[in-house]
């Protein structure tokens, strides 16, 4: 074997580099196991909880190349390990999703970001100068851990019993070169890696889009459209859509067929090919804090602000945009909304959060939206929310006097004068409840203030003879939310309506997408 040669990266950190192949060697390797398919699906992230007696340092992390994964004591996979930084319990749920139930493993924990290395079974790395393993992930209980830890920490070594539990690598290993641990836990994410083809695909695009004189945007939690409607509007232009129902999937690939629609998890989505996008704009399920669920907030699984702070970290766009309901700002909420804004912030935005009522941007119903808007610091120009709107958003009985009058309703008239102040919040539900109708009794009473029957949705306007109060049409229910007549959600009508009911309104999106593009071009 050749004399060592030692590079030094940009972190700051020898390493020691192979004189026959080049390649580096790690100093410091982290063992833990996995179990089942799990490393077939393996795109994320590890974290290693510290606690004082621990004795692991940031230093001791940033030397940590690799990482050893077994099942059981004799199958072993390989990793390379880049550290990430020293995160508490609370940064890890709100930036990464860590599950906010259960005790905490640790006072801190150290993230890192793991990449696929090779499979095959390892030897030690001759010039690894600590091994760190954690001995509960061989042990059954409390006690056999600090067994093996004692062991582990011994010279002698001499209890057949003890060895037979750890994968023969380990207690091979000089007590010197070890570090032992008796606590840690692993989380990983399932997301895909892109390939160099793609991102030049992808960066193609963008060039594109910006050589049309337009703004580039990558928009999750697509939903049936709306969002993307008023973007389009305000100047943006879309290189992917990224929704995981398929229906909604097939409405905006029906509705606009230049759409780079990707019906996947976001969970799943890469976002280091769409670095440079402008904007990344998003609206993250809304039952987590709806006053109409249990609002169980990060203890929701479908909770997604997670992984909207990952992709934002991935891309780096010159403008973030993320949109939710009201329940967000109730002070039950107060710690996860602040450690949401201070990630976006730590990462390098001016951010702001307001609530706007759809009804100040011409749509006519009760729908106050939670905008978070956040621009780069290091562009010239700055974002304001936009200001209302000078005149009044149309009553119901305006907004659909050409629908509900279609089929020449004799009517129509006495009935637009009932219609005369906005509609209450259109409701979508989810799949789990019943068929279209209108909302829960309170709603209800409102729409029969307004001449509307809300037991149910209709299929057709009324007919000229109809007599007592018309239901609405899944078209009328579009008109509200702001869509244009044109938009086609499809033959279903719970489906249609469910859609509907939890789109972001498009004169909405349009507003708030104005003053973005204003921002990013240093408009005033």
């Amino acid at each position: 074997m050749g004399t060592r040669r030692v590079r030094q990266p940009q972190n700051g950190v020898a390493v020691v580099v192979s004189p026959e192949t080049g390649e580096a060697k790690s100093r410091f390797v982290l063992v833990g196991t996995y179990k089942g398919d799990q490393l077939k699906k393996w795109r994320g992230w590890y974290n290693y909880p510290v606690s004082a007696g621990d004795k692991i340092t940031a230093e001791d992390a940033r030397q940590i190349t690799e990482l050893w994964l077994f099942k059981g004591t004799k199958e072993q996979k390989t990793y390379k390990a880049e550290f990430i930084g020293i995160k508490t319990r609370q940064e890890l749920v709100a930036e990464y999703g860590y599950p906010a139930k259960g005790k905490p493993h640790g006072d801190k924990y150290l993230l890192f970001k793991t990449a696929y290395k090779y499979t095959h079974k390892g030897a030690v790395p001759e010039d690894a100068e600590r091994v760190i393993v954690r001995v509960k992930d061989f042990a059954t209980s409390t006690k056999v851990a600090k067994q093996l830890k004692a062991y582990l920490e011994s010279p002698d070594r001499n209890d057949p019993d003890l060895a037979k539990r750890l994968p023969e690598i380990i207690t091979q290993l000089h007590p010197e070169q070890l570090r032992v641990c008796e606590t840690a836990v692993q989380m990983t994410f399932d997301f895909s890696v892109a390939s160099p083809q793609m991102r030049k695909t992808v960066q193609k695009l963008i060039a594109n889009v910006h050589h049309d004189g337009k703004l580039a945007c990558v928009e999750i939690c697509a939903g049936a459209g709306g969002q993307a409607i008023g973007l389009e509007r305000a100047g943006f232009s879309h290189i992917a859509l990224v929704e995981y129902e398929q229906e909604y999937c097939d409405v905006l690939k029906k509705n606009n067929p230049t759409w780079n629609v990707m019906c996947a998890d976001v969970r799943k989505f890469d976002g280091r090919p769409y670095s440079g996008v402008d904007l990344l704009a998003g609206g993250v399920p809304c039952p987590p804090f709806s006053v109409a669920s249990k609002q169980l907030g990060r203890e929701d699984e479908r909770d997604l602000f997670p992984e909207a702070l990952r992709l934002l970290a991935e891309m780096k766009p010159r403008a973030v945009m993320i949109e939710n309901v009201r329940g967000l700002l109730d002070p039950k909420f107060d710690g996860y909304r602040n450690a949401i804004l201070r990630r976006i912030d730590e990462l390098g935005y001016d951010v702001q959060i307001k609530l706007l009522q759809a009804s100040d941007y011409g749509v006519p119903q009760i729908r106050p939206r939670v905008l978070i808007v956040g621009i780069r610091k290091d562009e010239k120009g700055r974002f304001s929310f936009p200001s209302p709107r000078n005149e009044t958003a149309p009553s119901v009985g305006e907004a659909l006097r050409p629908i509900m009058g279609s089929r020449g309703w004799r009517h129509l008239e006495s009935w637009v004068k009932q219609a005369n102040r906005i509609a209450p919040t259109i409701v979508g539900g989810s799949k789990k409840h019943g068929g279209p109708d209108l909302g829960p009794t309170r709603a209800r009473k409102a729409w029969a203030e307004l001449g509307v029957d809300g037991l149910g949705v209709a299929n057709e306007p009324p007919s000229e003879d109809f007599e007592g109060m018309p239901r609405l049409t899944k078209e009328m229910l579009a008109t509200i939310q702001g869509f244009p007549a044109e938009w086609d959600f499809g033959k279903k009508k719970t489906s249609a309506c469910r859609m509907i009911g939890n789109a972001f309104p498009p004169p909405v999106a349009e507003a708030v997408g104005i003053q973005i593009k204003k921002g990013l071009n240093n408009e005033r």
